[in-house]
């Protein structure tokens, strides 16, 4: 066992559990009591001989990502073992992840399994810049253009405008930001560095809404923007005063996810503020810290400051912390100049830290209240942090009054998805990417630090298709008691037999592929009761739209569809030429024939390799006889049965990729009547039979009246 140490007192807070904690210091310590309960050090049992020195650690998933000794490990929370990152070909210093806490969503927990690291101070030339998507199991080399001049300070995760955004410094003292996303990298402007390159700290608050604190003793800084525009920390009531102030340095910077933000200077001075729309803005407080102790500050659940001082038990042998709580509305009261008290008395919303999905085209809509009192001169302001594929309007209306007589106001939100966005050379493309993150939230604007009880209501955004989205197919509910069907089928599965001659156990369409009939298990349970289909009626599906269970439209988009079992004895009634294509549509055939292994349809036609033929860019027109199999409820073409009394089970695919980002299917049972039985001579032969036989009857009846005449 190794024991593990950090060159100075430090705290690393877990984004989605509020009492999940690591103290980084003489001891390296995980408390999941914030701090309230003692601790035993955390000591490194993995393989390999290590000297035990971290340089950083990080909350990822149900690990603790910590670089120890230029090496990155995970520590199982659960479990406790250690595991040894894979891919990293390079000494590193620190780690980086962003927590995602509001959901379980895929694209919520690819932000969680998004790690980074890099070697602190390297050069970019160097390419020692690392990014996992698995929870930092695995790493790959995450390639940034090489300048020679520049160098590491930060890489951190900006999921909310789909990027990734490094903090470089270049020969001269100062730094920038690049903004790394999927078409191209963008660099800001050149800020001055007061303090070397590596006592620069730079802090992403949990909130996801693209928040950075860069400090150094000398320096504090804030951008709201995830880098674009960084402006400096402002004193209140004093004018064009910043942090930190002459012959002072800084000492610890704390922030929450509400946007509160602690500094401790030199001097023992503790200023609070808040991180607003567009500027920083604190107050100093009137206590004064002692330094002689190692505190550490962080924010409480109840947005007070915590000062923590970890001891030794030497009676026990763990550790334990010392608090010390400073109330922060106490402290608002003391302060030179006062603050002035919260002016708004109401300012709340019903989806503060909700998700909402927007699917292809959609909208969202939200609402939030705000009741001012008569002498307010905040106001409320709406962002949104992917402003190229949300568009964003914002409506305040008077709302009816209080029983005290104050106005109440609500404020009306639409976000909308963009269907275009501009890209690097200025031109406009379809927006069509699926899974952007952004978060929408609305703050008061101006507020400095007063009305501390008002966080900010945010709200997230996930382009994508909705957990409850579905397709089903119209059915008729009479259709099981229209004698169809006894009641013994009804109540349990029945079987029936496909000939041999009608399906084709690969689903190519090829005729006498099938060796023997299939016989196959209908279920009620699965199917319900099938649609009853007409055989001599050109048909097709009545296609609906669901979210849950609340019905939203009529399916406008094309669709296609296969039958489970193989049997391909149904047509189509338009040709290539009536659909009026331009470009050779896609079939089944050709489609499943592509497929590399077993040909499966399930998953050889979908929204994702769909091409329209009425899109002039595809495939020459060759053969505009051949059927067209693309149905939709808006055209002309339908689905033609032949002379043939059985059952169907087909599965529809929305193939249309303009309509939704789901993947919609669904199955349905189709039962086929009416037909005829097939006659077992040709007609032409079956005609002749009859004249014959009719000839010979009216031969004998003449003859038989002859006779009896001559009688």
């Amino acid at each position: 066992m190794v024991n593990l140490v950090y060159k100075r007192p430090a705290l690393v807070r877990s984004h989605c559990d509020n009492r999940l904690a690591l103290y980084m210091g003489k001891w390296i310590l995980i408390t999941r009591a914030l701090f309230e309960e003692s601790a035993t050090p955390l000591e490194y049992e993995g393989a390999g001989k290590l000297q035990g020195l971290v340089s950083s650690a990080a909350f990822v998933l149900d690990n603790l990502a910590i670089v120890i000794d230029g090496t990155l490990y995970l520590y199982s929370l659960t479990k406790g073992t250690w595991t040894p990152a894979q891919g990293v070909k390079s000494m590193v210093s620190t780690v980086s992840a962003l927590q995602c806490c509001f959901s379980k969503d895929k694209a919520c927990m690819d932000v969680s399994s998004c790690v980074l690291l890099y070697n602190l101070g390297s050069a970019l030339e160097d390419q020692q810049v690392y990014m996992s998507s698995n929870g930092g199991n695995s790493f790959f080399n995450l390639p940034m253009a090489p300048k020679a001049t520049e160098f590491i300070i930060g890489v951190f995760n900006m999921p909310t405008v789909s990027s990734i955004v490094a903090m470089l410094a270049d020969n001269q003292r100062k730094f920038s930001f690049l903004d790394i996303s999927e078409n191209l990298s963008v660099q800001t402007d050149n800020h001055p560095m007061r303090d070397p390159l590596s006592s620069i700290h730079v802090i992403q608050p949990a909130g996801m809404r693209g928040h950075l604190i860069i400090w150094s003793p000398h320096m504090l800084l804030y951008s709201p923007n995830h880098g674009v525009v960084i402006v400096p920390v402002y004193i209140m009531g004093e004018e064009n005063a910043t942090l930190p102030p002459p012959k002072v340095t800084i000492l610890q910077v704390a922030t929450d996810d509400n946007g509160a933000m602690a500094v401790l200077t030199s001097d023992g001075v503790l200023y609070y503020g808040r991180a607003g729309l567009e500027e920083a803005t604190t107050v100093r407080f009137a206590s004064v810290i002692d330094l002689s102790k190692d505190n550490l500050m962080l924010f409480s659940d109840y947005g007070d400051l915590m000062m923590i001082q970890a001891r030794e038990d030497q009676l026990l042998g763990g550790v334990d912390f010392d608090h010390k709580v400073i109330i922060v509305q106490q402290e608002l009261t003391r302060t030179t100049p006062p603050v002035q008290s919260c002016p708004v008395e109401q300012f709340h919303s019903t989806f503060a830290g909700e998700l909402f999905y927007i699917d292809m085209g959609g909208t969202v809509h939200l609402s939030a209240v705000y009741i001012p009192s008569p002498l307010c001169k905040f106001f409320p302001l709406v962002t949104v942090t992917e402003s190229k594929l949300l568009s964003l309007e914002e409506t305040c209306v008077e709302d009816g009054t209080t029983t005290e007589g104050t106005k109440k106001y609500r404020l009306d939100i639409e976000l909308k998805q963009l269907f275009f966005m501009e890209t690097a050379d200025g031109t406009l493309k379809p927006s069509l990417r699926k899974g952007s993150l952004s978060t929408v939230a609305v703050d008061l604007m101006g507020r400095n630090v007063s009305c501390k009880d008002f966080n900010p209501l945010k709200a997230h955004i996930l382009i994508g298709c909705p957990p409850g989205k579905h397709t089903r197919v119209l059915k008729d509910i009479t259709t099981c008691t229209k004698g169809t069907f006894t009641q013994e089928q009804l109540q349990d599965n029945f079987s029936y037999v496909i000939p041999k001659a009608v399906y084709d156990p690969q689903h190519l369409f090829r005729p006498g592929s099938a060796s023997s009939d299939l016989h196959i298990s209908y279920s009620i349970t699965d199917y319900f009761c099938p649609l009853l289909v007409y055989h001599d009626t050109p048909w097709i599906p009545s296609l609906e739209l669901w979210n849950g269970n609340e019905f939203v439209e009529q399916v406008s988009a094309d669709f296609v569809m296969f039958e489970v079992n193989g049997m391909y004895n149904y047509q189509y009634l338009q040709s290539v030429e009536d659909a009026k294509c331009v470009s050779q549509p896609q079939n089944w055939t050709s489609l499943l024939s592509q497929q590399q292994y077993e040909p499966n349809p399930n998953t050889a036609w979908t929204r994702n390799n769909y091409k329209s033929c009425k899109d002039s860019d595809g495939p020459p027109l060759t053969d505009p006889e051949a059927q067209y199999q693309v149905l939709n409820m808006g055209t002309r073409n339908r689905v033609l049965f032949p002379n043939y009394n059985g059952m169907y089970v087909f599965r529809v695919i929305v193939v249309d990729p303009s309509y939704s980002y789901c993947m919609l299917t669904t199955t349905f049972s189709v039962y086929v009547y009416g037909a005829f039985p097939p006659h077992p001579l040709p007609s032409c032969v079956a005609l002749g039979i009859f004249l014959a036989i009719f000839v010979v009857l009216l031969l004998i009846g003449f003859f038989l009246s002859k006779r009896n005449y001559k009688k």
